[in-house]
């Protein structure tokens, strides 16, 4: 209720979560970008959709939709309840990377008041462990870099 709730009060909201399934209004932005995640760069796409006011941003890797139910009739964070993927580390680090890029590279033009990039000057609400990473890279990956 939140992002809805700050864009009827005016402000420009984007909310960014993993693409774990084939969202039918959300559409492929065709903008990819890189991040580096453990030894490797991986490439993550964006897809995007507009609802009551929100920007609703999907980050898309292979990482995140090959855990769904109907594909592998798994649960989102762990193979049962009370257990972890192996990889929850990496792909959570993956998506908030593409967090801190996504208001830079994604041009978005729904709003009738507002359009283009957001740019840098915004506000991060890390929501939940699966973003805990997103001050400490804004602080040691952007920052340090006076961004």
């Amino acid at each position: 209720g939140l992002p809805p709730a700050l864009a009827a009060r005016g402000h420009r909201v984007m909310t960014i979560s993993p693409r774990y399934d084939q969202y039918k209004d959300a559409w492929d932005t065709n903008v990819a970008v890189e991040v580096k995640v453990g030894d490797s760069i991986e490439i993550v796409r964006f897809f995007h959709c507009y609802k009551r006011g929100v920007d609703r941003v999907f980050v898309d890797h292979p990482m995140f939709l090959e855990k769904v139910w109907g594909k592998t009739a798994s649960k989102i964070y762990g193979p049962k309840a009370g257990l972890d993927y192996l990889d929850n580390e990496l792909r959570f680090s993956l998506l908030c990377q593409a967090a801190l890029e996504a208001p830079k590279v994604l041009n978005l033009n729904s709003s009738n008041y507002f359009s283009g990039p957001y740019g840098e000057d915004v506000l991060f609400i890390a929501n939940d462990w699966h973003t805990a990473l997103i001050p400490c890279y804004l602080k040691s990956m952007y920052q340090s870099r006076g961004i």
